[in-house]
This record gives structure tokens, C-alpha cells and sequence, in this order.
């Protein structure tokens, strides 16, 4: 209120953030509000580009500083990107088409053995669980461990499937933590030397599809299934 005495109400100070910041903390009476940059990826500069502040209704649930998302908050509204990972659109994996692939496109690889599906959200949440689309055109079947980071540096496994014949959807819950990063790492596939990711969401969404482990065919355009593989496979030796 005086610009004497401050109550911080964010501190992302440890967090790696990009883009739009949506910032929720509990309603208080201020004049002034200081927005201090502790951290530059590039250079000693903070920058902001729009700012922008409000009183709020919407029910919100924070822990430890941060925010507890119902919605899905990897998607390309909310700022969040695919920063590893071979595709013919750069965010396919994160623009909610679920029937829309095939052989050619839709999907999102990596060469097992080298790199990862790697998301970066724009800002860090609370996270407890994911659901994940894998290409299921066919018969094949993957497998596959999933990480979580704040920084790119320390790793924490919230899941892991190396040892499990997985298809189509999958549900992955684990004990809620801070997250900004999550990689996927595909170690098998039955078909070729490809993993292949076709649909991303964070936190999981309430939906009618259930995890496939070799069950039932997932939901893909099995039209242009053929003799051959995904054009990915070619893509992503290439990548390597």
C-alpha cells in the first residue's frame, strides 16, 4: 500500500516459466504491485511483454505457491509446448485431435534409444496424473516411462512401463507434485524402432476412453493402414 512494506504472494524464483503466467494467490487489498526477474535462460534481462491484474470468483486451489489444475493445461491456449520430439505439425501432440491421424501425420516420435517427447508447460503446476494417446493403427504395442522436472536438471519417474505392453490410452497417476516439464521415453515398440505419441493432456481429463494394455483397438484412422510403417519411423532415424 506505502511501497515500504511488501508481501510477496508468488515465488517462482526456483521455477522455469515462458509466455502468459496465469498467477492466483488469496485476495488482498493493494496499491502497488513489484514483479521482480531472478532468472534469464539467454541473458541478465527480464523482460514482460503485458501485464495485467484482477479480482477473481473462479475457485481456485493452490499448494505450496501453486496452482492445482483441473483443466488440462497442456494445450497450445495455454501456452505450453512440445520442446523434443519429431512431428510434421510442431504441436500436434497438444491440440486435443483424437481421431484425426494416420500412417503419415497426427502423431508426435522419437527414436527408441535416443532423445524423448519432452512438454514444456508455461508456467509450474501442482500435477498428480496425465493420460496419454499412443498410435494404435495398428496391432502394435509400446512401452515407456514418464519423468517430471522443474528445471531440466533434477528428474523425478512418476511412471513406469518398460516392462508392460501398453496400447492406445493411458492413465498415469502419481503423487501430486511441482512440474513444468514432463518427458516421455519410449523403450519399446513391437513393430519398429520408433515411439510414437499421438495425444498429450495434463492433468488426465474425465473421459469415456480407458487405458489400453493390449485390450481392445484404440480410436485411430485405420484407413491408410498398410503393409508399411509410419512415415515417422523414416523421420526420426533421420532425427537421430
Amino acid at each position: 500500500m506505502d511501497e515500504l512494506d511488501w508481501i510477496r504472494v508468488i515465488d517462482h524464483s526456483q521455477y522455469l516459466c515462458r509466455s502468459w503466467q496465469k498467477l492466483y494467490f488469496p485476495a488482498r487489498v493493494c496499491r502497488y504491485i513489484r514483479i521482480v526477474g531472478t532468472h534469464n535462460t539467454v541473458n541478465k534481462i527480464f523482460h514482460i511483454v503485458a501485464f495485467e491484474c484482477m479480482f477473481t470468483n473462479k475457485t481456485f486451489t493452490l499448494e505450496k505457491g501453486l496452482i492445482v489444475p483441473t483443466e488440462n493445461v497442456a494445450t497450445i491456449s495455454d501456452c505450453a509446448s512440445v520442446i523434443e520430439g519429431v512431428s510434421r505439425s510442431r504441436n500436434a501432440l497438444l491440440n486435443g485431435d483424437t481421431k484425426n491421424y494416420d500412417w503419415d501425420s497426427g502423431y508426435t516420435c522419437h527414436q527408441l534409444g535416443s532423445g524423448a517427447i519432452m512438454v514444456q508447460l508455461a508456467q509450474p503446476y501442482m500435477i498428480g496424473s496425465i493420460r496419454l494417446l499412443l498410435w494404435d493403427c495398428d496391432d502394435r504395442s509400446y512401452s515407456y516411462y514418464v519423468e517430471v522436472s522443474t528445471n531440466q536438471q533434477q528428474w523425478t519417474m512418476v511412471a513406469d512401463r518398460t516392462k508392460v505392453s501398453c496400447k492406445s490410452w493411458q492413465s498415469v497417476t502419481f503423487e501430486r507434485q511441482p512440474a513444468t516439464f514432463i518427458r516421455i521415453v519410449g523403450t519399446h515398440n513391437t513393430a519398429n524402432e520408433v515411439f510414437h505419441c499421438v495425444h498429450f493432456e495434463c492433468p488426465e481429463q474425465q473421459s469415456g476412453q480407458k487405458e489400453e494394455n493390449g485390450e481392445d483397438p484404440g480410436t485411430g484412422d485405420t484407413s491408410l493402414a498398410g503393409p508399411r510403417s509410419p512415415m515417422a519411423d523414416k523421420v526420426g532415424r533421420q532425427q537421430s
